[in-house]
């Protein structure tokens, strides 16, 4: 059953999350460092450096790396820019292109010192991947490299998807989005910036793994809800409101509506694992609250980003922030 609108209204989804919006103070100086690095380092055309630039992403990792130090959040910048690179050009990829881009990127953090390719993305990785060796701990490093490699697998699930046309059962779609939105390797970061690298046992505590679930899902979906336009114009079905339409045989703003209360509830579930977080003892305890307060300051600081970059609703952004409502792009790839 297909229902089709003109205007989308969308939710306040930063309304549901109850945590303050802070900010590094090194935010602005770095910002413009890492996007002039990035700029440097690719072959981007004219439309591609406006795009970029009007990402944000050094903002998005000042208001979510609030505790880092300079060095550590320049690292965390030039990543996320990357991250986000990485997300446009697997769009525009067929399964092939993008294990060819996840054998670049992983083979250069794996084999940092050996491993060697003349392409953007290896170049890229090699400067921040170098700089974040120095000082990043052991266990940090693996669930790193663990979690950019769910991320490609996933990532060229969904260019399977795409080609095929193939709209995920919910549950699936669920599990595998908690992969594609980079959310794992970003989360790692928190541990890197802050100088802590949780022990093996914590980290891979049930309580633990459903806190980062649950932050993860909310970053998500969010992101899912405020790019719906965009991607139900390409034609791409790897989105939580495109999902839940096709689940349930709903309209479009049924199914938004139906992905803002999801949206919500997983505050709700964080909530409930945060006070559910057992004991490790006194050193491990204080390391686990700077963890879980990097988780909330993910949850928050992406949804005042979504209105701030243009990624989303371009210059239109503080109009639609202020309105909650989105003129639904023309489609050009029907699903």
């Amino acid at each position: 059953m297909s229902y089709c609108t003109k205007i989308i209204r969308l939710p306040d989804i930063m309304d549901a999350i109850p945590f303050p919006i802070r900010m590094n103070p090194y935010t602005r100086f770095l910002s413009a460092a890492s996007d002039t690095f990035i700029l440097a380092s690719t072959n981007f055309t004219e439309k591609q450096r406006s795009r970029f630039l009007g990402l944000k992403a050094g903002l998005l990792c000042g208001m979510s790396y609030v505790e880092s130090g300079p060095e550590k959040l320049r690292v965390c910048m030039d990543f996320t820019s990357f991250l986000f690179c990485l997300d446009d050009w697997s769009d525009e990829f067929n399964t092939t292109q993008t294990e060819t881009l996840e054998a670049v990127v992983m083979n250069t953090l794996r084999y940092p010192e050996i491993f060697y390719s003349n392409t953007v993305a290896a170049r890229i990785t090699k400067s921040w991947w170098k700089r974040m060796l120095k000082n990043i701990g052991p266990r940090c490093k693996e669930r790193f490299i663990s979690s950019m490699d769910l991320y490609f697998k996933a990532i060229t699930q969904q260019a399977a998807d795409r080609a095929s046309k193939h709209v995920s059962e919910l549950d699936a779609y669920i599990s595998l989005r908690r992969d594609t939105s980079g959310c794992k390797a970003g989360f790692v970061l928190i541990e890197y910036a802050t100088y802590i690298d949780l022990p093996d046992e914590v980290y891979e505590n049930l309580v633990v793994q459903d806190l980062m679930d649950a932050a993860n899902d909310s970053v998500s979906w969010g992101n899912d809800i405020f790019s719906y336009s965009r991607e139900r114009s390409r034609g791409d079905p790897h989105n939580l409101v495109a999902v839940i339409a096709h689940a349930f045989g709903i309209g479009q703003q049924a199914a938004v509506d139906h992905a803002a209360a999801m949206c919500n509830e997983t505050v709700e579930r964080f909530l409930a694992c945060k006070a559910a977080l057992p004991s490790w003892g006194r050193v491990v305890d204080a390391q686990v609250e700077t963890f879980v307060r990097g988780l909330e300051d993910w949850m928050i600081a992406n949804a005042e980003w979504s209105f701030v970059t243009e990624r989303y609703f371009g210059k239109n952004a503080p109009q639609v922030r202020k309105s909650l409502r989105v003129h639904l792009l023309p489609v050009v790839n029907p699903l």
